[in-house]
């Protein structure tokens, strides 16, 4: 007889947690496969053995209500502090990185106007990793930088571009 059943079939059945129609068909193999019969043999003791072994130790180990409290309490905490952490680095990041934009901008303006000088920090933005503007970042800044100091080039001659480069490395 071949076997007609998958691993987790298998598993479903040792753990009592199959339809009726796998387990006749899992029970039918069993009747006429001793190699398979002894397999479950091993494997309902095994389960077994873990399930009463599991059962003391979690009555060794059992918190009461209080303990339980207080760690989860106690986990939380150290969760809100890294949280509040990233987050303040990140927003300190942020704060640094649109600094960086208005410098640019800034630089910019008077070579080719407000209004271009944004255009062309949201089109060097596109075509860098950061895709947008308000995604760039410490670690695509480079590649932004390097597209708008080809924009710049292009928009206020290799002067501006290099004023733009000089000016996007501080």
């Amino acid at each position: 007889m071949t076997h007609l059943f998958s691993e987790e079939e298998w598993n479903d059945y040792i753990e009592g947690e199959v339809d009726e129609e796998t387990r006749d068909r899992v029970e039918a193999h069993l009747i006429g496969c001793l190699s398979c019969w002894e397999f479950y043999e091993r494997m309902a003791n095994a389960t077994h053995a873990l399930r009463v072994s599991g059962a003391g130790t979690r009555a060794i180990f059992a918190l009461h209500d209080q303990q339980l409290h207080a760690g989860l309490r106690g986990v939380f905490t150290k969760i809100n502090a890294v949280e509040a952490e990233s987050g303040a680095a990140g927003l300190k990041s942020h704060r640094t990185i649109q600094q960086r934009l208005d410098a640019l901008a800034a630089v910019m303006t008077p070579m080719c106007g407000s209004r271009t000088a944004i255009k062309a920090l949201r089109a060097a933005a596109q075509v860098s990793p950061a895709r947008s503007l308000e995604r760039v970042t410490e670690d695509n800044w480079t590649s932004f930088l390097a597209s708008l100091k080809s924009i710049a080039a292009v928009m206020c001659g290799e002067t501006g571009a290099r004023l733009v480069w000089e000016s996007g490395q501080f």
